[in-house]
């Protein structure tokens, strides 16, 4: 009996649990839709869930955190600014400056990165200064991008 505790206790706290239930899935929309109350409750999360995160689920995460940056700039912004000054290496890869460099681009092709951008610029641009260093982190990040891709053509 003690044994079966234990194991469900080491379920309901590890990922891969939470991704086989369906929770995941749930809680990813949640994240790409901007819900207001998961993202406040993003640096709580990732806090508890940060290091139990395979390389999948933590691309996933990125990608959702980065598509509600969209519809929820100061949000996603206030949400990862303590995840980008935590001293936990695995909690600082969903900090702002990540976010904001277009974690999706190792998954993305060059016309997907260029719509996201198309829709995060105004975006960030209504958000104000909140936004502004993230704008800035976005269109160097884009820049590199679209460099690399000139020069791989050259070749």
């Amino acid at each position: 009996m003690i044994g079966r505790a234990v194991v469900l206790v080491a379920c309901i706290l590890s990922m891969s649990c939470l991704a086989s239930s369906g929770e995941w899935s749930a809680y990813i929309r949640q994240v790409e839709q901007a819900d207001h109350k998961t993202l406040q409750a993003l640096p709580e999360k990732i806090g508890s869930i940060g290091d139990t995160l395979d390389a999948e689920h933590s691309v996933e995460l990125t990608t959702a955190i980065s598509m509600a940056l969209i519809k929820d700039p100061v949000s996603v912004i206030n949400a990862t600014k303590p995840l980008e000054k935590s001293t936990d290496r695995l909690q600082q890869r969903f900090g702002t400056s990540f976010i904001c460099s277009i974690p999706g681009m190792t998954q993305f092709t060059q016309a997907q990165i260029e719509a996201y951008f198309a829709k995060a610029e105004p975006a960030l641009k209504m958000a104000g200064s909140v936004a502004a260093e993230c704008l800035g982190t976005m269109r160097d990040t884009l820049a590199e991008i679209r460099q690399e891709i000139a020069q791989s053509a050259t070749k």
